[in-house]
């Protein structure tokens, strides 16, 4: 009885150690920023459709699609629908996203995957009271629908981020807003968070992540930082379009005892 237990019971660590083996072998096909991003960009970017809302439909939108080896969403469909009217309105968020590939032992595949977006009327007035504004807003028009990227060395214009007042430039907007993590001035943590984002030409940031980290909390800080600014859009053939953006923020702290953020000299860079 004994060796059969132990026999169970070695098969059962053996089952374990091969679960968690492919789990680090294959990683899944993942949006740029992950659920945070994808929630972020429901809050910045989503229109009711007005018929919907005449009407007052809801209901959960299903989207299945496979993430090509080259990141592009390839076999797109609709798994469960919610109508026609908030359908097309999910397709058109979801086709803002970026995605980088599953790996398979080290070797980008093919991924079929799901996601769910969500149209609750109540939901969205309460965001649009926070946002301010319903129909999103362009500050300049014509926009471009095609959904191309550009990196901001190809434009006519490059996006600038738009201050509040006393604010020219970037380290003036570090300055004011910058609250550098406890954790971070308690242990001395100092370095520089590596940062890309598309602005789109709404002036919204979508698809945020974190390409290179700072532990302590600085991560987290320099994306909130991010979020609180507002861009006019690059402009490409007088159009606004949507640009590229790699961000790098530096969390440096004086030598003396007051412990307070010093700007760092790439916080000029845009």
């Amino acid at each position: 009885m004994k060796i059969k237990a132990f026999t169970i019971f070695s098969l059962f660590i053996i089952l374990s150690i091969s679960l968690a083996a492919q789990s680090v072998y294959y990683t899944p096909a993942t949006n740029y920023g992950g659920n945070q991003a994808l929630k972020n960009l429901i809050k910045s970017e989503m229109v009711y459709p007005g018929q919907a809302r005449v009407l007052k439909q809801e209901g959960k939108v299903v989207l299945q699609f496979t993430v090509a080896k080259n990141g592009k969403v390839k076999n797109l469909n609709i798994l469960q629908s919610a109508g026609k009217n908030l359908d097309n309105e999910a397709i058109r968020l979801f086709k803002h996203l970026l995605w980088t590939p599953a790996q398979s032992r080290g070797t980008t595949v093919d991924d079929k995957s799901e996601i769910e977006i969500q149209f609750k009327l109540k939901k969205y007035l309460k965001c649009v009271k926070q946002r301010k504004y319903d129909e999103i807003e362009y500050l300049h028009t014509p926009v471009d629908k095609s959904l191309a990227i550009y990196q901001p060395k190809e434009l006519d214009t490059a996006p600038r981020p738009l201050y509040n007042d006393g604010e020219t430039k970037f380290s003036d907007f570090m300055i004011h807003n910058m609250k550098y993590p406890d954790e971070a001035k308690k242990r001395g943590v100092s370095g520089t968070v590596e940062l890309f984002f598309i602005i789109e030409p709404s002036g919204n940031i979508t698809n945020l992540k974190i390409e290179k980290g700072v532990g302590a909390g600085c991560s987290e800080e320099a994306m909130r930082l991010v979020k609180l600014l507002h861009w006019f859009p690059g402009i490409k053939g007088n159009l606004s379009v949507r640009t590229e953006i790699k961000l790098s923020i530096t969390f440096n702290l004086s030598n003396s005892d007051d412990m307070k953020y010093v700007p760092a000299n790439n916080a000029n860079q845009i």
